[in-house]
């Protein structure tokens, strides 16, 4: 199986996606909805989350594990891959959602650090995010090394993951959404970035207070066809699967239905995680 892991729903769109691009593969779905959402938490806290979240997909199978949480990946994921992978499970690998975002973002292959693209057009870019991914600087830093010719400013958008998972209607997320474009609109951003996978749920109520001039980079397609590559070039990790998919919850799966209104079937059915 491959697994996915998220603070909560959010996740869910990237599996979407994934469930598209590689329809024989299986998924097993890892939402810590329990500890949701992960923005306001300390980065040791984010760490040992994730570092759980992840055990328990490989211990039920997964040899490959995507973050598809921005706040996980960018807190979490080097540390990881780094301090606990190689000892609890040597040979399995463990993906982020940040690599294949800001390889689309500035048409750099990330193994490529300060290429030669002085004569690339200057563009404003926001990113969208949680306050962590934001304060992590990791979309910055990364893109800076790649394309310095874009500027990336980070807007920290508080409330709206809970919004979200809390199955706000549309009047409340629309105008929520609508107050944080507000904020950002005087820097003419040429492009946005939504840096939450919770985010691609509502593109719609971002593309409506942006306007069509403005380009919007969202993730689940990107990152799955970033995924159907990379396993391509590593068919060790994928499996001659059923398409079979499990959603696990750290929460009741009865208080994780309000996102249900943004989701196509059959990643509707959550079972709690008893791990």
């Amino acid at each position: 199986m491959i697994g996915v892991f998220d603070s909560g729903s959010g996740g869910l769109t990237v599996l979407s996606a994934l469930r598209t691009h590689l329809p024989e593969q299986d998924f097993l779905y890892f939402g810590d909805h329990a500890n949701a959402p992960y923005g306001h938490r300390s980065n040791e806290q984010i760490v040992e989350l994730t570092r759980r979240g992840t055990d328990a997909l490989m211990a039920a199978g997964c040899t490959l594990v995507v973050l598809a949480c921005n706040t996980a990946a960018a807190i979490a994921l080097r540390t990881l891959q780094q301090d606990w992978l190689p000892t609890a499970y040597p040979g399995n690998r463990i993906l982020g959602v940040l690599v294949p975002m800001v390889e689309a973002i500035t048409g750099v292959p990330w193994s490529q650090e300060h290429p030669n693209n002085s004569s690339e057009i200057t563009q404003n870019i926001t990113l969208f995010a949680t306050r962590k991914t934001v304060e992590s600087g990791a979309f910055a830093e990364e893109i800076g090394k790649r394309a310095p010719h874009l500027t990336l400013t980070g807007k920290a958008c508080p409330g709206l993951v809970d919004a979200i998972e809390g199955g706000a209607g549309k009047g409340p997320l629309s105008g929520l959404i609508a107050g944080f474009v507000e904020e950002i609109i005087n820097s003419a951003p040429d492009a946005v970035v939504l840096g939450c996978t919770h985010f691609p749920l509502v593109k719609q109520y971002f593309a409506e207070a942006l306007g069509d001039q403005v380009t919007i980079y969202s993730q689940p397609d990107i990152v799955a066809a970033s995924l159907a590559d990379y396993l391509s070039r590593h068919p060790e990790l994928t499996t001659n699967g059923k398409s079979t998919i499990r959603l696990l919850t750290t929460a009741e799966p009865s208080d994780v239905k309000a996102t249900n209104q943004f989701l196509p079937n059959g990643l509707t059915d959550f079972e709690k995680y008893t791990g």
